[in-house]
């Protein structure tokens, strides 16, 4: 039987995330900044949802919210352009290719679903704010690029953010699992291939997993 009360909850989830993504998609900023408001209030709004909505909700969520994003991409593109068209990447112009967003709910929710809630929660975290900081930094400092999409600078600020985050969330986390989660991180953020939306929850989680278990 559903639980009425963790069903609004999950409504009022939704509702949430499409709301910050309409509104930051229309303020005043610039379309990079955009991106890394939209990147950390999603996210953010993801984890601590997780601290009140039933996981098995929650994942529902994030599903619907994906396939929701993906019908209205495809099959009504205008209106998806007008609602998100201010934060997505050159790129993801094209009519074929799908939002950011729409990794960064599925490998949210993928990562919730494989992986301890507590390492869950910070790998999203680490999506949430270690990757924006390292575009921030590295649009920023001059620094050796590394590819077309990473520099030194950004791959050391993701590290560091990444870092902070998880002494933040995981308990009794020594600094070697610490350091691997962090690592993990910003191998995910630094590779020229695949989506870091997708892979940077899921390279986290697995790097402090597998400390964890040794």
């Amino acid at each position: 039987m559903l639980d009425n009360d963790a069903l609004i909850r999950l409504s009022v989830l939704i509702a949430l995330i499409v709301g910050f993504q309409v509104l930051v998609s229309h303020a005043s900023l610039e379309r990079e900044a955009k991106r890394r408001w939209q990147h950390a209030l999603t996210g953010h709004i993801i984890v601590q949802a997780s601290y009140i909505i039933p996981m098995s909700y929650g994942n529902a969520g994030l599903w619907i919210g994906a396939v929701g994003m993906a019908y209205i991409r495809f099959y009504h593109p205008d209106k998806f352009m007008e609602a998100f068209g201010p934060l997505l990447r050159p790129e993801e112009l094209e009519a074929s290719k799908l939002p950011g967003a729409f990794y960064f709910l599925i490998g949210s929710s993928l990562t919730a679903t494989i992986f301890d809630l507590p390492i869950a929660r910070y790998a999203v975290e680490c999506l949430a704010i270690a990757d924006p900081m390292a575009a921030f930094v590295g649009k920023s400092v001059p620094s050796p690029k590394l590819n077309q999409s990473a520099s030194v600078a950004g791959c050391f600020a993701c590290f560091i953010t990444s870092l902070i985050v998880g002494y933040l969330m995981i308990e009794d986390a020594s600094l070697f699992q610490l350091s691997m989660g962090a690592l993990g991180c910003t191998l995910a953020e630094a590779m020229p291939f695949g989506n870091d939306n997708l892979t940077i929850p899921l390279m986290t989680a697995v790097a402090v997993t597998c400390v964890s278990n040794s």
